[in-house]
């Protein structure tokens, strides 16, 4: 049996079957554009998270768990290439309030791109600091030799009472035992550049000890890519 069709009824089919593909081509495009988008917001996230676990020298499963979730939470979402795979904005909130940065903060970074320090000595800082401080500073290295004042920057050893804004006295000579504040150098050995830190000793190791930063992982002093400098024998607290 043939079928006949008009003229009038094959422009009708052909009008509604082009309505048709572009009412898909619009539909679809929209989804397209968020695919590509949530792609790139899933990477920049895991980036966000790779560098707060980095500067906290946790793990991703340590940091998740730190920050109150399941230890695969994070470490499932940053090993996933297929994107298949997400976290959710609860989650993000969680680590930014553990870790005291907001989402896609970076840490360890000042305004001028520079790596904000751990400490820095008092002569190099700019705070006006009361003169009962420096009346203060200058009592404690009064006919002493290798005393120097340091002011702490970081939350690192918030948990044994020194705290950003602290001034502490480091005795270069003194013999570090267990137990002591020390200043530290961690020399990168591939650029040859220096970070000064202060730390907790535990023989053989320094390590933070920080409320608001969590468990740090502990370092090894082995005298080649880190060092102890020297001492803390006081501590000048100026701010409440």
């Amino acid at each position: 049996m043939q079928i006949t069709l008009s003229t009038d009824l094959l422009n009708v089919i052909s009008e509604i079957a082009y309505s048709a593909r572009c009412f898909l081509v619009t539909a679809l495009a929209p989804h397209r554009i968020s695919f590509a988008r949530m792609a790139l917001d899933q990477r920049e996230t895991k980036e966000w998270l790779k560098a707060i676990a980095r500067h906290l020298n946790l793990s991703p499963s340590q940091l998740a768990l730190n920050s109150g979730m399941a230890a695969s939470t994070i470490t499932r979402f940053i090993n996933d290439n297929s994107n298949s795979v997400g976290i959710t904005q609860t989650s993000l909130e969680k680590v930014a309030s553990y870790s005291g940065f907001r989402p896609h903060q970076m840490p360890g970074r000042a305004r001028s791109g520079t790596a904000e320090p751990d400490t820095i000595p008092l002569k190099q800082d700019n705070t006006e600091w009361p003169k009962w401080v420096i009346a203060a500073v200058d009592a404690a290295k009064a006919g002493k030799n290798g005393i120097e004042a340091w002011v702490m920057k970081g939350a690192a050893l918030d948990g044994i009472g020194v705290m950003p804004g602290d001034i502490a006295i480091i005795d270069q000579n003194a013999r570090a035992s267990s137990g002591d504040v020390v200043l530290a150098q961690i020399l990168d050995l591939a650029s040859g550049s220096a970070e000064m830190v202060m730390r907790l000793y535990q023989a053989p190791f320094i390590t933070t000890h920080s409320m608001r930063l969590g468990p740090g992982r502990p370092e090894h002093v082995d005298e080649d890519r880190i060092s102890i400098l020297g001492v803390r024998v006081g501590l000048i607290r100026w701010e409440h």
